[in-house]
């Protein structure tokens, strides 16, 4: 019904399938991407020629930041040869004039989509969403070869009047790319969590982080200079402004994934030299500090009028140091739930389970 071989019923599902596009107006930039696509999976270099010169018009015209990524990986794919209906030589061929003018079609197509994506950097001024941080990394990095200047004057815009999240993504973009010297950044980062003073600045400190996070989080292992200084900052907190603090850090912190927090944790053990689950574990003096603050934070939550449950009796063994048996913190009774003169140590200890 569509073809006599398998190439040929193949070409006419596509055609089918593009003819319904058009139909309806179309096609849309996802669209013109999946039908490139379908045509270099299923080998056939003439359709996927047509749909090349396709997605050149459409996607640079009407596509979001994602779909001209989309489209730039997929033309990554094709200029590579990996897929069958590419119409490129392998590496060990001789490219004929037809490859030749096939592969110069793909990189001028690269550029325009490329260009069309750095344009549209300003309008991620306004983002909340770390997609388009991950979205901005990516397009740094592809848009060395075109569009370098414009993409550069795009992102000191960007870090300075964007979103907390945008902003922050933007300036560790900038350090990555070697716009920005990384000591210098990681002293802004640094002033972040001395800023977080109230809940607005503490909900710009958790959008701030997940930007930078988004981007560099990796590099936290790594001991880049960007985020030194936010690891020493968080590490030389006293408690009760670690503690006013830790919600705000928890959120920033949450865009990591569990193995690049577990990375972290590793890192934040080998600087401190010892393991943070035994860490004072055994200082008789760290364990009575900790026991006072305990009873002093449940006598507040009785006070508060909060149910507070009775320590478990299992035999004589006291509730676990440094929590206590009321886990149900109140919000204006976290602070209070460490002496004022408690040592540094506990701050720091906790502060290694931010992530």
């Amino acid at each position: 019904a569509r073809g006599v071989t398998p190439a040929q019923a193949a070409e006419g599902v596509l055609r089918q399938r593009h003819a319904a596009e058009r139909a309806e107006g179309g096609p849309t930039a996802a669209q013109v991407v999946g039908g490139l696509t379908g045509a270099a999976e299923c080998g056939l270099p003439a359709l996927a020629d047509e749909r090349l010169t396709e997605l050149a018009a459409v996607l640079p015209a009407s596509g979001t930041l994602p779909e001209l990524l989309a489209g730039l990986d997929l033309l990554d794919r094709l200029d590579a040869g990996h897929l069958p209906g590419s119409g490129l030589p392998d590496a060990t061929a001789v490219p004929d004039a037809t490859a030749t003018a096939r592969a110069a079609r793909t990189a001028h197509a690269a550029e325009l989509l490329t260009s069309a994506a750095v344009r549209q950097v300003d309008g991620l001024a306004g983002s909340e969403d770390p997609e388009d941080a991950r979205a901005l990394l990516e397009l740094a990095q592809r848009a060395d070869r075109v569009g370098g200047i414009r993409l550069t004057d795009a992102l000191t815009r960007l870090a300075a009047d964007g979103t907390p999240l945008i902003a922050a993504a933007a300036g560790a973009v900038r350090v990555l790319t070697g716009h920005e010297e990384a000591e210098s950044f990681g002293g802004r980062v640094a002033s972040w969590v001395d800023g977080a003073v109230d809940s607005t600045s503490r909900a710009a400190l958790t959008a701030r982080l997940t930007g930078v996070l988004t981007v560099a989080g990796p590099l936290l292992t790594v001991g880049i200079g960007a985020l030194d200084p936010l690891l020493h900052r968080v590490v030389e907190l006293d408690d009760t402004a670690f503690l006013a603090r830790l919600p705000a850090l928890r959120g920033g912190f949450d865009t990591l994934s569990p193995a690049a927090r577990d990375r972290l944790l590793d890192t934040v053990e080998e600087r401190l030299g010892e393991r943070v689950d035994t860490l004072d574990g055994d200082d008789p003096v760290e364990l009575a500090l900790r026991t006072t603050a305990d009873l002093a934070a449940r006598e507040l939550l009785a006070g508060l009028g909060l149910p507070v449950p009775p320590p478990v009796d299992d035999g004589g063994s006291p509730p676990s140091p440094g929590r206590p048996a009321a886990t149900r913190p109140g919000r204006d009774a976290a602070p209070d739930t460490t002496a004022s003169d408690a040592p540094d140590a506990t701050a720091s200890a906790e502060a290694t389970s931010v992530p």
